[in-house]
């Protein structure tokens, strides 16, 4: 599919998103999500089609709104990384940006001097463990797709230019929080406000998961559009809401039809210390099974 129609059609699914958008900009200062709401992130990475793997978390962390705020608490901008608001954010998967991986600060004291390092130099200080992690699991899955067990921490790794460009994230929720719980209050003030039950599925009552559903519907149709190879849910939280399911494995495969093509559906837990090596290779083994 060409750039520019894959382009038009993702820009008509965040079409849908644009109205809570819109909504929560205008009642960011308010009672009801003051201090909840920190932004709207949908991709963070680049669109593209048929990527080989597709991995989806539940929403993003609010980084991206400290950055944006500093130590300045009565600011409240907020983050709007969507097609039309900020391509920025399109670039390059968001785990490789300089120093989102690995960092630190050469006057640790005071906390000044900010060094960030290559997502590729696993020698030096995790600044953020998510990504780290993350980063950890591609080498992994790079080591079973390739048969290839040699790594250097000093350049890229021969497969970012082929498997690492070919990968996608996002979120089954769009809306920045600081942790689930505040995504679950807005959820809860959404499902109430009288101006969006126009968005939410009819019923005798609309609740937190009739909100969540909107957002789902989404992720769905961007599968849907991009025909991605395998889907890699990052987290259990996140498998279960997108497959309706109740799973409680560690590690989790399942297959589900959506539009015309079934898709490998891969889970992963993230509790306790998911991120150590022997963890990170199981889930590799599970995802290289469907590359």
């Amino acid at each position: 599919m060409e750039k520019e129609v894959l382009l038009q059609k993702y820009r008509e699914i965040e079409n849908e998103i644009v109205p809570i958008k819109d909504f929560l900009e205008e009642k960011k200062d308010s009672t009801e999500y003051k201090g909840l709401y920190r932004g709207i992130i949908t991709l963070q990475s680049p669109l593209m089609f048929n990527p080989e793997i597709l991995f989806i978390g539940i929403n993003s962390g609010d980084g991206a709104y400290k950055e944006k705020n500093g130590n300045n608490l009565t600011k409240n901008e907020t983050p709007l990384r969507m097609i039309g608001e900020d391509e920025m954010c399109f670039e390059e998967l968001n785990w490789f940006q300089k120093g989102n991986a690995r960092g630190s600060f050469k006057n640790k004291k005071e906390k000044k001097d900010w060094v960030g390092f290559e997502w590729y130099q696993r020698n030096q200080n995790v600044n953020n463990r998510f990504p780290k992690n993350m980063i950890d699991l591609l080498y992994e899955i790079a080591k079973i797709k390739y048969n290839c067990d040699k790594t250097d921490n000093t350049t890229e790794p021969f497969w970012h230019e082929d498997f690492g460009k070919r990968i996608m994230c996002t979120n089954l929720y769009p809306i920045v929080t600081t942790d689930t719980r505040d995504l679950k209050k807005i959820h809860n003030s959404l499902a109430t406000e009288s101006s969006l039950q126009e968005f939410w599925q009819k019923g005798k009552s609309i609740n937190e998961w009739e909100v969540r559903k909107y957002f789902i519907k989404r992720t769905y149709e961007l599968i849907e559009l991009t025909q991605p190879k395998l889907v890699v849910c990052m987290g259990l939280g996140a498998f279960n809401d997108f497959l309706y399911a109740n799973c409680k494995e560690d590690i989790s495969t399942k297959f589900t039809t959506i539009g015309e093509k079934q898709i490998p559906i891969v889970g992963f837990s993230r509790k306790g210390n998911w991120g150590c090596s022997s963890n990170i290779k199981k889930i590799a083994e599970e995802i290289g099974k469907q590359l």
